[in-house]
């Protein structure tokens, strides 16, 4: 799961209530908007661009339209998270991108700069700013 960690301004993220289709959400999910409904949903693949939202509860939706909590994904904000699988050759600097379903960081040409990391292997800690 991706946790805002740190803010540049020492602000706390607001949160809105969004539209969201049918599913289960987990707090820290990354999500997307569908197009076609204008939905909140998870990201159902690797993503190299920045996600608009950060799901903050666990939730199960039944109904499409249900409103869940959610905070915008700010570039002001160190978010930390953990590497889906070994990410070798990763430092300080590097882009990750976002892994199939958004709740964790994987190698790859993405907008997620690394600010920190415990290391390199599958499910080690990695702090982060979107770009």
């Amino acid at each position: 799961m991706f946790l805002p960690i740190k803010s540049d301004n020492g602000a706390a993220l607001p949160w809105e209530y969004l539209a969201a289709e049918a599913g289960a959400y987990k707090a820290g999910q990354l999500l997307n908007v569908d197009a076609g409904t204008g939905q909140v949903e998870p990201i159902s693949a690797e993503q190299t661009t920045t996600p608009p939202y950060l799901c903050m509860a666990d939730i199960t939706v039944a109904d499409a339209g249900t409103l869940i909590p959610v905070t915008r994904i700010s570039r002001d904000c160190i978010y930390e998270t953990t590497l889906a699988a070994a990410a070798a050759g990763t430092v300080t600097g590097s882009k990750l991108q976002v892994a199939s379903g958004g709740l964790q960081a994987t190698a790859g040409a993405g907008t997620f700069e690394v600010v920190s990391m415990d290391g390199t292997e599958t499910g080690d800690a990695v702090r982060g700013r979107w770009l």
